[in-house]
């Protein structure tokens, strides 16, 4: 299921080559994996900002926790 995740606050990440997600992301677009304990799964295809800007960033699998989602729009 294609989905659009907004989250409630910009991803966290290390700096320099720790750095697995871009810092300003807050909107994830990807498709929706399975929920678990700790969250839900997304496999991220695109990050953008809280403007819905693009930014830099390579897809991965990420799981979010439920707290951290503000909404999410299901496009399919």
């Amino acid at each position: 299921m294609r989905v659009r995740i907004f989250l409630r606050q910009s991803l966290f990440t290390l700096p320099g080559e720790g750095q697995h997600v871009p810092p300003t992301a807050s909107i994830l677009d990807g498709t929706l994996g399975e929920a678990t304990p700790l969250g839900v799964a997304i496999k991220v295809e695109r990050f953008l900002d809280e403007r819905g800007r693009p930014v830099e960033g390579k897809p991965c699998t990420l799981i979010i926790p439920g707290a951290k989602i503000d909404h999410v729009w299901v496009q399919e």
